[in-house]
């Protein structure tokens, strides 16, 4: 059953709700630490408060509060998701919406004598209490737009790079791959060399080239460096009356190829483990 004052205070809160919020909106609206409703318009801004603050009574009576919250929690979430409020800023905007409950009531004297104001404490604590169910609910549903949002915009690329490529494979098979493929590129650049074939083959290279990259980073920077090297020492045995030029150009290629590659991949992985965090 519900003491008088807080009772007093729901009455309060609901039947001047628009008063409320509105002076909750002239904060948030310039705080320094919410710049990003700064921009929003003031009739919506509004509107977000009433509809908290009239909600007020029926988490206060409900059974079970925490169900009861949700109705404002995600739909407050959601809206100012999609107006790319940050997630800190959504939450700092409740904070000064409790704020302003509390400093609305103590204007008004909704607490008059020194015992109503001890005995508001029973009142504070479950404000509070219903306070933080919606900051824990707008956070959750933050959570899992940011999820969802992620999902949308990476489709098939997600479980193609993420899944398949970086982690798909053992990394002893890969090593056994790349071992196959690098000594392929040994036996075709000695037997073109030695040949004089007029074939450019280095085109091959890029296969074990990118390979490395996807499955190891910068660190498959490596194997471009083994491939440049292979073909400038295989040149220098075996063409020597031939200009350096385009097998220079062809080396240095494979090692920025490589190593470019490579800085993408890693930015994929750090992109990964982030997603894996916030599922």
């Amino acid at each position: 059953m519900q003491s008088s004052y807080a009772t007093k205070l729901i009455d309060l809160i609901e039947s001047k709700a628009e008063n409320i919020a509105k002076q909750w909106a002239a904060d948030v609206m310039k705080h320094n630490r919410t710049p990003s409703y700064h921009s929003l318009r003031k009739d919506l801004v509004i509107e977000q408060g009433v509809n908290f603050y009239r909600l007020f009574r029926q988490m206060s009576l409900a059974e079970i509060p925490y169900n009861e919250a949700k109705n404002f929690s995600w739909k407050y979430a959601e809206e100012f998701y999609q107006q790319k409020i940050p997630l800190h800023e959504a939450l700092y905007a409740l904070i000064l919406m409790r704020r302003h409950l509390w400093l609305y009531a103590e204007f008004q004297g909704t607490f008059v004598t020194a015992l109503e104001k001890q005995q508001a404490v029973e009142s504070l604590n479950r404000t509070i209490l219903m306070f933080d169910y919606v900051s824990y609910q707008v956070t959750e549903k933050y959570q899992e737009l940011a999820i969802d949002n992620v999902n949308k915009k990476l489709g098939g690329v997600k479980s193609f790079l993420m899944g398949k490529l970086i982690g798909g494979t053992k990394n002893i098979y890969k090593i056994l791959v790349m071992a196959i493929l690098l000594i392929a590129a040994c036996v075709i650049t000695y037997y073109n060399h030695t040949t004089g074939t007029a074939v450019v083959f280095t085109h091959l290279f890029y296969i074990p080239i990118i390979l490395a990259a996807i499955w190891w980073g910068k660190k498959g920077v490596l194997v471009s460096v083994f491939l440049a090297a292979l073909i400038l020492l295989s040149h220098a045995f075996y063409l020597k009356d031939v200009p350096f030029t385009d097998d220079a150009v062809r080396s240095a290629m494979f090692i920025i190829i490589g190593g470019v590659v490579g800085w993408l991949m890693d930015s994929v992985k750090k992109l990964k483990e982030l997603y894996e965090s916030l599922a």
